[in-house]
């Protein structure tokens, strides 16, 4: 499953589900448990859809 199909699916989640996701993530990259590509990505999907994010964070 590419990365944009990912995303598609985390956009059909219920709030709370991405919620989860999200903080998934952020704790996958506090750890320090990803690549510099995954981070680079990451930091890429957060910013192009921090609108999204911000709504989800509500």
């Amino acid at each position: 499953m590419s990365a944009v199909e990912v995303i598609k699916e985390i956009k059909q989640l219920p709030r709370e589900e991405q919620r989860k996701v999200v903080d998934y993530v952020r704790e996958l990259v506090t750890a320090g448990e990803v690549s510099d590509e995954f981070k680079r990505i990451a930091d890429e999907v957060f910013t192009t859809n921090a609108e999204l994010f911000r709504k989800l964070a509500q």
